[in-house]
């Protein structure tokens, strides 16, 4: 009696033994966390002009291609008053423009004519001098002939003198008459030498003279007008270099209109729609929020951790996981891991992990083609999920807690 009673009493001794093992064994080799969500970051839509909301039929949850259009913007308020100033400045140029090459135009035909006139009276001064030239000459030889006939005349009646057969006096009449022609020779070299002076200037375009200025008016009309073509020519090439700049900006600002009269957003990337912020005839402003869109492609686990077991879990370790409610464990590996100090939210996360001041966090990367249909599930974005990491065998650290559990 006594030793069947021992037996059933170490039966029972090893038994609970046995369950202590079971029970405490996993829980020293790994940690589980059941605090963790499956989580991602979404991508804001925002409305880049201001209008009314059209064609924003999708829906949160439905799947999303990329490329795929979400909404269109029209703006039918748009003013068109900025590029009706500028047509009409435009115009303004256009004719002025117009009237330049008009007067251009002008110009150079009175440029023409003026150049021929001058041409005209520059030949004409020239024969002019060269025939009052050769008649200076023709009476500076015929003077020299005269001179020469004077002197042979003085040379007879010098020796008339001596023999008596003239008088003196008519000796000295010969001899001022060829004084007279010596001076009246010197009188037309004076005017050869004159010009000749003026034939050299006039080829110079230079016209020397009494009373007269050193240029006809009819060179100095023509110089006045090159300078006024001058000018004119430069306004015109202004002006259509204006005209040219106002157009590129008309095309500019049309360009605008036309992207701020209709915008259509389009998908950024595949993934579901997740949060919708408006519907068809909304009036919205610039930067206004219409749409959150998430990608599976980017799934992570949102792991709450005690801040003392941190040096367990190290970037690159592997991970076990399962959705709560589900049986099928898979596997994932940290990919950061941060402290408790670290409460700063990231309002881009689609969902927010709850977790005490004193825990810290790790993210965990899972593919999204473990997940049993993910985009049809909004790509399980706020699952709650179990997660179990293999610890580190560490003998102090283990004695501590199996004292500390017993304890």
């Amino acid at each position: 009696m006594l030793t069947s009673l021992k037996n059933t009493k170490r039966a029972i001794g090893l038994g609970v033994a046995l369950i202590a093992a079971v029970v405490l064994v996993p829980a020293l080799a790994n940690f589980q966390s059941i605090n963790a969500i499956v989580n991602t970051h979404y991508t804001v839509i925002k409305s880049p002009i201001e209008g009314a909301l059209d064609g924003f039929s999708k829906m949160p949850g439905q799947a999303i291609a990329q490329g795929e259009e979400l909404v269109r913007i029209s703006n039918l308020r748009f003013k068109e008053s900025a590029v009706n100033e500028m047509e009409v400045e435009q115009k303004t140029l256009n004719e002025r423009s117009l009237g330049l090459q008009q007067h251009l135009k002008n110009l150079q035909q009175l440029q023409k004519e003026l150049q021929t006139r001058v041409t005209v009276h520059r030949s004409h001064e020239f024969l002019r001098l060269e025939e009052q030239l050769a008649q200076a000459k023709a009476e500076k030889k015929a003077q020299e002939s005269l001179i020469r006939e004077q002197q042979l005349l003085a040379q007879r009646n010098a020796l008339l003198v001596k023999e008596n057969f003239i008088s003196p006096a008519q000796n000295e009449a010969a001899q001022y008459a060829l004084e007279v022609t010596q001076s009246r020779l010197d009188i037309f070299q004076a005017r050869i030498r004159l010009l000749e002076t003026e034939k050299q200037a006039v080829q110079r375009f230079v016209y020397l003279g009494e009373g007269r200025n050193d240029v006809p008016y009819t060179q100095q009309r023509l110089d006045d007008v090159r300078l006024q073509i001058t000018d004119v020519a430069a306004r015109l090439r202004e002006n259509e270099r204006r005209s040219s700049d106002v157009q590129l900006q008309i095309d500019k600002e049309r360009e605008s209109m036309a992207v701020s009269r209709e915008v259509r957003m389009l998908a950024p990337n595949p993934g579901v729609l997740w949060r919708k912020f408006g519907s068809n005839g909304t009036e919205v402003v610039i930067g206004t929020d219409l749409a959150h869109v998430i990608s599976c492609d980017n799934l992570f686990l949102d792991v709450a951790v005690p801040e003392s077991s941190l040096e367990s879990f190290q970037v690159g370790k592997a991970v076990q996981y399962r959705l709560i409610g589900g049986t099928a464990w898979m596997t994932g590996h940290i990919d950061a891991v941060t402290g408790s100090g670290n409460n700063l939210q990231d309002m881009t996360l689609v969902a927010q992990l709850q977790r005490e001041k004193k825990d810290a966090r790790i993210f965990v990367k899972i593919a999204s083609a473990d997940l049993d249909k993910a985009q049809e599930n909004l790509c399980y974005a706020g699952r709650k999920v179990d997660v179990k990491v293999p610890r580190d065998w560490r003998p102090s650290v283990w004695l501590s807690r199996v004292s500390s559990f017993f304890t």
